[in-house]
């Protein structure tokens, strides 16, 4: 059965490979909510130019736009809140950039290295 007809979107996700990292990081969400400035604390836990995966005690709404900044990284860019999925007393946030976040700048690169999680199959190659 050839499901490239009936989900030609899943098709080319799996087609195209994103570059993700397991990373961990403090980072900070801004947005306006009723004309007040929001701002929360949360971890990034999965980096790749598309978006990011953050764990955070609060809650940011579905659809919310967000600044998207950190001490090492500085402002990464405006995102929107994919998802959000409670995980005992998590948040686990899901955004995507506005505009892709450019992981090949050597600057940048460098910074990722930093930042990796043990885990991540990059770790092990950065140490070579």
């Amino acid at each position: 059965m050839n499901t490239d007809k009936k989900n030609p979107r899943g098709s080319e996700r799996r087609a195209k490979k994103e570059e993700r990292y397991a990373v961990s990081f403090p980072i900070s969400l801004m947005w306006e909510e009723a004309g007040t400035v929001r701002r929360i604390l949360g971890r990034c836990v999965d980096l790749s130019p598309e978006g990011i995966k953050v764990e955070a005690r609060d809650r940011v709404n579905t659809g919310t736009a967000v600044l998207v900044s950190s001490h090492q990284f500085g402002r990464m860019g405006q995102a929107t809140v994919r998802h959000v999925q409670r995980d005992k007393m998590q948040c686990v946030i899901g955004l995507k950039f506005g505009t892709a976040f450019g992981l090949g700048d050597p600057a940048r690169r460098k910074i990722l290295e930093q930042v990796l999680s043990p885990d991540d199959p990059h770790a092990a190659e950065s140490a070579d």
